[in-house]
């Protein structure tokens, strides 16, 4: 592994004023922390882009050296966390994790895929499910990243987390049935259009009934009384109950 180096300052000026006048003298301030301790840092900007070019990673391990006398102890250290402004992208804070030599340390390491997998070629898209594992290891095993080829995926196929081989001394932690990358055929989504009702063609004959009551006295049929059947013959007022005499 190519060796690497950071120098850091120390801060005794903390606070959010404090920060921004850090920033603006061209260092980002920080901490560097392990086992319980912990110690308030500044490192120059333009040093910390040299070292990180691209991404900025936890699995990168470098030499820290301090520009205080006091301190003159060889360290080494990784990115933990960092923060950043979203709108401009300028990194407000970082966070060193101090590495013990001989001791184990459980980190992240960035997947890289190469090739171009064969199933893209008959119509398949290559889906990424994780850009990064977890691994456990010692300093000085631990792997900047990790590449798997593609190339021979075709559609349906896909890796998955068991199916990466690291070095000797170095144990993934991620679940292993979790699937890296996969390849599959694009989702056709159907889309239903709403069907108007169409309206009914001009001298389209109208069914029986239809079209009944439009117009005044079209299509009514006046009700006949009730004949009289033959032989019928009106009741008598009832005994007793005759209509009283008008006066």
């Amino acid at each position: 592994m190519e060796a690497k180096s950071l120098t850091i300052e120390p801060r005794s000026d903390f606070g959010k004023n404090a920060s921004h006048r850090v920033r603006k003298s061209g260092f980002i301030p920080g901490v560097i922390y392990s086992h319980g301790e912990c110690e308030q840092i500044q490192i120059p900007r333009k040093d910390f882009f040299k070292l990180f070019k691209g991404k900025i990673s936890e699995s990168v391990i470098f030499d820290i050296h301090s520009t205080s006398k006091k301190d003159d102890i060889e360290k080494m250290a990784y990115v933990k966390d960092y923060q950043m402004d979203p709108l401009t992208g300028e990194i407000l804070h970082i966070d060193l994790f101090k590495v013990t030599k001989g001791e184990k340390i459980h980190t992240h390491v960035p997947v890289i895929f190469v090739g171009t997998a064969k199933g893209t070629k008959l119509g398949g898209i290559l889906e990424v499910d994780m850009r990064e594992i977890e691994v456990e290891c010692l300093p000085k095993d631990l792997p900047e990243k990790v590449e798997i080829d593609v190339t021979e995926l075709m559609v349906g196929d896909s890796i998955h987390v068991k199916n990466i081989v690291l070095g000797e001394g170095v144990k993934i932690t991620s679940n292993p049935e979790a699937s890296i990358a996969s390849v599959h055929v694009p989702k056709v989504v159907v889309v239903e259009e709403k069907v108007e009702e169409v309206a009914a063609v001009e001298g389209e004959v109208p069914a029986e009934g239809e079209g009944e009551g439009e117009g005044e006295g079209e299509g009514k049929v006046e009700a006949k009384p009730k004949a009289k059947a033959e032989g019928d013959v009106p009741k008598k007022a009832e005994k007793g109950k005759e209509e009283p005499k008008k006066k």
